[in-house]
Parts: C-alpha cells; sequence; structure tokens
C-alpha cells in the first residue's frame, strides 16, 4: 500500500469540510490541507434543494457554491473527489483512503484530522420501504438530480410525502409547483412536530389552502410497489400515489468515528468540546455529524443546521492549524417557508422551556407593516419567557416578512435580555416595514403582564 504524510486531513466537504478545510489553509499557508470526499460534488447550498426541484433554481449548478477546480485554486487545499476513507487510525495518526476510481488504497499519515462526516437521511424499517425508481430520500445532491430526472421523465400526477418537518414541509411546496397532487403522512399530532401545537396548526391550515393534504397521527405499514405507481399501506387506510418521498430525519454518520474510539452523545453524534476537539488529541469534529453546545441550557444537543456546520467548521480548521477559539453554541434558530406561510423559531418552544423552567409564554397577533401601507400581512409570535425573571427563552413566529424579527429574538437571548430589555428595544419605524409598535414589542409588553 502506498503511503503519504500530510499536516491536516480533512474528511467530508459540503458545509462544515470546505469551512474547515478553508480556514486551515488560510491560517497556515505552508501546511499541506488535504480534503478526501467520496462524491464528486464538495461545496453546494444544501438549503437549496427543494428550491431547485421546484424549478427556482434552472439547473443543479445553480446552488454550487465551488467545484473541485475552483475551491483547490482560490482555497489552497488539495482536494480529492470519489476518495473514501474507510478506516482511522488515531493511535497511529494515519488514514486508510480509497481512489474510488481505481480501487487504489492509500495509508495517509496526518497530524491533524477533522472530520465532517455529515449526516445521511434516515430511513425506517418499514416493509418495502427502500430507495427505488419511485421512492426517493432527499439530502444530497445527488438525490436531487435524480428526483427532478424522474418528474421530467415520467411526469408524475401524485406524490406522498413521509413525514412533516422542515424537508417535508418544503418539498411538498415544490412538488405542487409540478401540478403534483401531494399527500404528507405524519405519526404524530401535527405537522413541524417540533413546534408548539398553536404553530404547527397554522402551518396545516396554509398546506391545507394549497390543496396539499395532511394525514397527521398516521403510520405507514408497508409499501408495495409495482411497475407503474406505488400502493402505501397506513393505518389510516392505502394510498395510491406515484412517488413517495422519505423525509422523516437525518441522523449523523458516525460510523468511521465510533469503530477508531471517538466519543458520541445526543444521537450518537460525536461528542465535540467548544474547541471542536474530540475525547482524541489531534482530532476535531464539526457539521452535521457533531453535536453542539445549547446557550440556554448548557446541554449537548444535535440541531444539524448550515449555519453552524459553517462556523464550527472555520473553528474546527483554525484551531487544527494552531489557533485557539471556540464556538459559542446554538440556539436552533431557524427559518422555512411554506408556501405563502413564513415559520422561524428560536431558542426553546414552550413545551421545551417548561421541562426546565417556570414558562411563560404569550402569543399575540399584529401586522408586518402599517395597516393602511400596502401588502399588511398577519404576524403571530409567541414569545416564551421565565417567570420572576422575565428571563427571555424562546420564540416562534408564524406569517410573513419575520426574519429578520426572529433574529431580533436571537440576538436577545444571547445577550441574556428579559421580556422588559426586549420592549424597551429602539426598533426601525416606518409605514412599508412595520407599525409603530414591532410585533416583537407588542409580544414583549404582553409578556411583561406575566413576568
Amino acid at each position: 500500500m502506498k503511503e503519504e504524510k500530510i499536516d491536516i486531513a480533512v474528511i467530508g466537504g459540503v458545509a462544515a469540510g470546505t469551512s474547515a478545510a478553508a480556514a486551515a489553509a488560510r491560517e497556515n499557508e505552508k501546511m499541506k490541507v488535504v480534503l478526501f470526499e467520496k462524491d464528486m460534488f464538495i461545496s453546494y447550498g444544501g438549503c437549496g434543494i427543494p428550491y431547485y426541484v421546484e424549478g427556482l433554481a434552472k439547473s443543479y449548478k445553480d446552488i454550487i457554491v465551488f467545484t473541485p477546480e475552483d475551491f483547490q485554486k482560490s482555497k489552497g487545499v488539495d482536494v480529492r473527489t470519489f476518495h473514501e476513507v474507510v478506516s482511522i487510525d488515531p493511535s497511529n495518526k494515519s488514514l486508510e483512503v480509497r481512489n474510488l476510481k481505481d480501487s487504489e488504497d492509500v495509508r495517509v499519515f496526518f497530524d491533524k484530522l477533522i472530520i465532517s462526516t455529515g449526516a445521511k437521511a434516515f430511513m425506517p424499517k418499514i416493509d418495502g420501504l427502500k430507495e427505488s425508481e419511485r421512492i426517493f430520500k432527499i439530502r444530497t445532491l445527488q438525490d436531487a438530480i435524480r428526483l427532478t430526472t424522474f418528474l421530467k421523465d415520467n411526469a408524475p400526477k401524485s406524490a406522498v410525502i413521509l413525514g412533516g418537518g422542515y424537508i417535508g414541509l418544503e418539498m411538498a411546496e415544490a412538488l405542487a409547483a409540478h401540478d403534483i397532487k401531494v399527500t404528507i403522512v405524519e405519526m404524530m399530532e401535527h405537522v413541524m412536530p417540533t413546534a408548539d401545537a398553536q404553530m404547527s396548526e397554522m402551518i396545516e391550515k396554509s398546506l391545507l389552502k394549497n390543496n396539499v393534504k395532511v394525514m397527521t397521527k398516521t403510520k405507514l405499514d408497508f409499501v408495495d410497489e409495482t411497475e407503474d405507481s406505488l400502493r402505501l399501506s397506513t393505518t389510516n387506510g392505502v394510498l395510491e400515489s406515484d412517488m413517495l418521498i422519505v423525509a422523516v430525519g437525518v441522523v449523523p454518520e458516525t460510523t468511521l468515528a465510533k469503530e477508531c474510539g471517538i466519543e458520541t452523545s445526543v444521537k450518537d453524534a460525536i461528542l465535540v468540546r467548544p474547541d471542536m476537539s474530540t475525547n482524541i488529541e489531534g482530532v476535531y469534529s464539526c457539521g452535521d455529524c457533531a453535536t453542539a453546545l445549547h446557550r440556554l441550557t448548557g446541554e449537548n444537543v444535535y440541531i444539524p443546521l448550515g449555519t453552524t456546520a459553517n462556523k464550527q467548521g472555520r473553528i474546527a480548521g483554525k484551531n487544527a492549524a494552531g489557533k485557539s477559539e471556540e464556538f459559542q453554541g446554538v440556539l436552533g434558530t431557524a427559518v422555512t417557508k411554506i408556501f405563502d406561510l413564513e415559520y422561524a423559531r428560536t431558542g426553546l418552544t414552550y413545551n421545551e422551556a417548561s421541562q426546565k423552567y417556570k414558562a411563560g409564554m404569550t402569543l399575540i397577533s399584529s401586522k408586518s407593516r402599517a395597516h393602511y401601507y400596502p401588502n399588511s400581512r398577519n404576524v403571530h409570535i409567541m414569545l416564551v419567557y421565565e417567570k420572576g425573571t422575565g428571563k427571555i427563552l424562546g420564540a416562534q413566529m408564524a406569517g410573513r416578512e419575520i426574519s429578520k424579527r426572529i433574529d431580533i429574538v436571537a440576538a436577545a437571548i444571547s445577550a441574556g435580555m428579559t421580556v422588559e430589555d426586549l420592549a424597551s428595544l429602539d426598533l426601525a419605524y416606518a409605514p412599508p416595514f412595520s407599525p409603530v409598535w414591532d410585533p416583537v414589542l407588542v409580544a414583549a409588553n404582553v409578556a411583561k403582564k406575566g413576568v
């Protein structure tokens, strides 16, 4: 077996891996940084996949950030696509790497290692459920290309989406744009099951308004695939469909890490310290395969988001190259769009907060702009706080023009503010952008009464 010595090895690309590799190379240009990726793509906007499927991005190339060649040239990183790391030997600080094009194995010795192997779509164990011509998972760019090819070649008329979380909801809108009749099957009581019920119900209304059938408290029992269609047996009847998308969440891809003794934690994600190091010296991890510290609870959590992956990757890369920086943690801030409804959250939901705090909650409805200004839309805000102190614990929003409003609350939580502090913020006002009392201020003022 051939052997090679490098300074920093990065396993996996996309958000965390490319951020880590670029940061390491930028920090120390003399170091040899090599990124190993078993796929052909190394850097693309995964969150843009539903919009590529919908047709808003005309080509898959539109959501590619860097080609391997561009990344290598601009960032000074040795990029090796179609190279799969098959084992890690921490004691000898080496990797066994297989070139998938010629099946040749190479022993690569490293000084520092960054594991950014990401996550994979979860496929539940259901009779007949497997990837096939009519059954899809949506995780990678290849998954999206395969799906769009199917849509173009087969012009399906009906689709079932298993799972009513972020990806399932975004894919419902994407498929509806192709005049496909969509049914969402969700085993929990509501779609967006991580949200509080009041918010989930608003999302369900938006789906129904746009002719998406919603089947909650429904389990898929088995799948029977024929040449022309799918027969899906559920606890609430049988569905006939031209295609099925499995969107029941992701699990961290940590097999390599566990095999070599790297410690894992919640959801089997790699346990990392604030400097992104693992329990093995010289080995770091970041992105969708790693844990993150929650700023409110102080606990390790698994909340795989592109924003987190980029931040963690940059810190892992810098520290592997000799710096000493720490990741400050997450609040799980996220935003999505379901047809004409936007939904966003940060911090803890009321249900989550009630398990750890004496929590209070207020739910208000307001307008996104001055009531007389054109296109003023409804904004619903659920603000969660600690009774007695007024400390802000979280918020959820549904309506329109909410993305920057959720960011205000995220910033307030990070600063340790109370509802009193939030209510006193000097926010910008003009009729095209906000009522004189912004909905965030309205929610804070109402919450003050419950403290």
